[in-house]
């Protein structure tokens, strides 16, 4: 796959550093960015939901490549930025929880890219909760843990790191015991983190 490239900000706003790569998608993973690819053409997938759209560069990509795209941001000062720089779009940025987000407008034959981390709660596992029922989705969780590298990860507020046992339970309600299967990047670029992708068999 050619490199990613960055996309600018609108000029004159005061964009903060936040995080290395942040003018790049997928927080410049290459490896990731050819997954969600792989996922949409496998699965015949229309639509994009992005939760956690911090100030807007993945959901920038996800609308070269989808019908529509939807992603939710809590953080203001964020949402305002990423705002400005999807206006003109197929992309549809909420300022609310991914949650409530999902719970309104979640649809089958869709790509869930579930990024929605930071703050005191982690609504990781609600969000999961929310896609059941849905058919012929994929899922793409980011900041996941790789079992045998050293690839970056998260944990939950108790300090659980994200796991394939911590989601095991509700990818099964999802897709069906037995139903699903993952897949874990064996090399990741840019801020080197770890992830999963989920589709049905």
């Amino acid at each position: 796959m050619d490199p990613l490239k960055p996309y600018p900000f609108p000029a004159g706003m005061d964009i903060p550093r936040l995080m290395p790569f942040q003018e790049y998608p997928w927080n410049n993973d290459h490896h990731l960015a050819a997954e969600v690819l792989r996922l949409k053409k496998t699965h015949a997938l229309k639509y994009a939901f992005e939760t956690g759209t911090c100030l807007g560069s993945t959901a920038l990509w996800l609308a070269e490549h989808f019908e529509h795209v939807l992603t939710y941001e809590i953080h203001e000062p964020s949402w305002l930025i990423a705002s400005e720089r999807t206006k003109g779009q197929y992309i549809d940025a909420r300022r609310m929880t991914s949650v409530s987000g999902l719970n309104i407008h979640a649809v089958g034959n869709s790509f869930y890219f579930l990024d929605a981390h930071w703050g005191e709660h982690c609504p990781l596992l609600d969000e999961l909760d929310v896609l059941v029922g849905l058919k012929n989705i994929a899922i793409v969780i980011h900041d996941f843990q790789v079992p045998g590298t050293t690839f970056g990860f998260d944990r939950m507020p108790n300090g659980t790191p994200f796991h394939l046992d911590l989601i095991r339970v509700h990818l099964d309600a999802i897709y069906g015991v037995g139903q699903w299967k993952h897949n874990y990047p064996t090399a990741v670029a840019g801020a080197q983190r770890g992830w999963v992708s989920i589709e049905p068999m």
